[in-house]
């Protein structure tokens, strides 16, 4: 082999070496916004750049979630109203915003199916069903009228996905630089 084609051939390992490594950091990215989506279910969120803060739950909402379908009052109902003296919104933690049964934040992931063109997904994939056997369909409609809102449902936008990302940009790029950094060390060291 002429030294040329070793050269070509040391460049082309470079460059899978760098795309390599990006692609390892994109999917540490994915995973760190994944779970920082997760968090921001049952907490009220502040606003995020452009996304709004999310507004408090509805009375019939608090009360929905603290009662049965009979409309007796659930044990977790009967220590918010000795918290609170109602089953009003509060405000706080405590109502739970977007979390009634958990199958929103067990449905939220990571879809790596395009990353070798530098794309990762982070949400609700409709082709999965939760762990719960919700339905993913219904989940994924659920977890878009929260995050964009829905006029025709009521619900004003409670954004979490969009903001994960905006709240994890200078650690994104962080993870992408260790990805490729990482990967550069082992083609230093003839592991490519």
């Amino acid at each position: 082999m002429s030294d040329f084609e070793k050269l070509i051939k040391a460049i082309t390992n470079i460059e899978e070496a760098i795309q390599q490594g990006a692609q390892n950091g994109l999917k540490q990215a994915g995973i760190r916004v994944m779970g920082t989506a997760k968090a921001k279910l049952g907490t009220y969120q502040p606003s995020v750049g452009e996304y709004p803060a999310w507004q408090t739950l509805k009375p019939q909402t608090v009360k929905r979630k603290y009662t049965t379908k009979k409309g007796n009052i659930k044990k977790s109902g009967k220590e918010y109203f000795k918290k609170y003296g109602s089953l009003q919104p509060s405000g706080t933690a405590d109502d739970s915003p977007l979390v009634n049964t958990g199958h929103l934040r067990a449905a939220i992931t990571t879809d790596e199916s395009q990353i070798t063109q530098g794309n990762i997904y982070i949400g609700v994939a409709k082709g999965k069903a939760s762990k719960k056997g919700k339905k993913a369909s219904a989940i994924a409609t659920y977890g878009a009228a929260q995050e964009y809102g829905s006029a025709k449902r009521n619900i004003p936008p409670r954004p979490y996905l969009r903001p994960s990302v905006v709240e994890n940009k200078e650690e994104i790029a962080e993870d992408i630089k260790n990805g490729i950094a990482e990967m550069m060390s082992n083609f230093g060291q003839g592991g490519f």
